[in-house]
């Protein structure tokens, strides 16, 4: 038996009358862009407050009153499957208040998962409450104990982008035509191996399928294709299709995940790769401001053009990151370890061994605008002597990027991303640099 309209709303008006208590702990915090959040939720202003709450959920996201906040303007708006992780983490760092436990419960009406919902409400009773409230929700727990049927909840969410910009060195390639090598003397290099700097333009689209069976629990199907077109070096224009399916797992403060990507990357129209990789992770919130994330992975990476079969291979790779906020900044760092492993052993001087260190800063400005920057740093070993060289190629790869951002609306933002790459090599002929930008417009559906 489902609630009735007039039910459920029985149950939202009730709720802020007896329950200010939790609003004034949230305005507590005396932070302004809280109290604009707030304020939204308060005059029913629930679109803005959905829109406002997208700026600020890298800075506040796992901060109780934050969490309440988002997890309300969600449920309102009808993105429902944010409501339940956002509440849940409400719920999980206070779970002595009572409002959040509520508005739980009735996103899991929203969710058509009344047994869940049955459990949140049954809890609530057992908190203090004013007596108007208590007699709504036993009569609403009344009538979810006469439903006893198995429930699920399911969504949609598609994008679309569009990107301009420019590449310095499309292919990593080296600056000069001719260059020393220790066997063949000066030799002139094919176009491949020379940079090649071009302006772009990039399209994508992204659809995605999400099932939450019961409240614990979720199943993921994500969809990406994109396609980017050099025009000044149309060798290296590029379509990749992917597909990333999983299953999430929630307990507690732990967050498991097991995952599939399925990648076909095509090459100026032909086709280039299709890889396969596996990967378990397990996120873990600390505390309120800070979380750490554990993964593994495997892939393997199969290449369709008989040139580059010899470079077919698997790849393990074993990867932490620890982030944390701190006002409106957001702290991310990471390390990776990774081995590839090659098809055929007389080709493992193609193979590398790769340790990545990284860092990330991400700045909240306000409600609209965000910038983040990116540091990495790889260091590379080859497997074997190089044929070319007769020793081992060792590569130090820096990344740099910096991005920001401008919320044009509750779907739609604008974007710019400028970012350089210098990969310094004891082999002459693997030095290069390149420095890009891009700018575009992401838009939500």
């Amino acid at each position: 038996m489902s609630l009735s309209t007039n039910q459920l709303t029985l149950i939202k008006l009730s709720l802020p009358w007896g329950l200010i208590l939790f609003s004034e702990l949230c305005l507590a915090a005396n932070n302004l862009p809280l109290d604009q959040l707030q304020q939204a939720i308060d005059t029913e202003q629930y679109a803005l407050a959905w829109e406002q709450a997208q700026t600020l959920k890298r800075t506040y996201e796992g901060e109780p009153e934050f969490d309440y906040l988002y997890g309300l303007a969600a449920l309102e708006t009808g993105h429902f499957d944010y409501a339940l992780l956002a509440l849940k983490r409400a719920v999980a760092n206070q779970p002595e208040q009572v409002r959040p436990r509520l508005e739980l419960a009735r996103t899991y009406l929203a969710l058509n998962n009344p047994s869940a919902a049955q459990l949140e409400f049954a809890t609530a009773l057992e908190l203090p409450m004013p007596l108007v409230v208590r007699n709504n929700v036993e009569q609403q727990l009344q009538a979810l104990k006469l439903d006893k049927q198995p429930s699920s909840s399911s969504a949609w969410q598609a994008a679309a982008s569009m990107a301009v910009g420019h590449d310095s060195n499309v292919n990593l390639g080296v600056n000069n035509a001719s260059i020393n090598l220790p066997i063949f003397g000066e030799i002139k290099l094919d176009n491949s191996s020379i940079k090649q700097d071009s302006s772009f333009s990039e399209l994508g689209a992204q659809l995605g399928y999400n099932r939450i069976p019961m409240a614990e629990q979720a199943w993921f199907v994500n969809t990406n294709f994109n396609y980017k077109h050099y025009p000044h070096a149309v060798a290296y224009s590029t379509n990749d299709l992917s597909l990333n399916a999983g299953y999430v797992f929630l307990d507690g403060n732990k967050r498991y995940q097991l995952g599939l990507n399925l990648q076909a990357l095509n090459l100026r129209e032909q086709s280039y790769s299709r890889s396969q990789a596996l990967e378990a992770s397990l996120n873990y919130k600390l505390d309120s401001n800070s979380s750490w994330l554990g993964a593994f992975s495997w892939g393997k990476t199969d290449y369709q053009q008989a040139t580059n079969n010899n470079q077919d291979n698997q790849v393990l790779q074993l990867s932490t990151q620890y982030q944390f906020n701190n006002n409106t900044l957001g702290h991310q760092m990471g390390f990776a370890l990774s081995h590839e492993i090659p098809k055929q052993e007389k080709f493992k001087y193609l193979n590398r061994d790769v340790l990545s260190l990284g860092y990330a800063l991400t700045k909240t400005w306000n409600t609209k605008q965000s910038s983040s920057l990116g540091i990495n740093l790889q260091r590379r070993v080859n497997q074997d002597l190089d044929l070319t060289y007769q020793a081992k190629r060792k590569d130090r790869r820096l990344t740099l990027q910096m991005t920001h951002q401008i919320q044009l609306n509750n779907k739609a933002n604008f974007f710019t991303n400028i970012g350089y790459v210098n990969n310094a090599s004891n082999l002459d002929l693997y030095d290069s640099e390149k420095a890009f930008i891009k700018t575009g417009i992401n838009y939500q559906f």
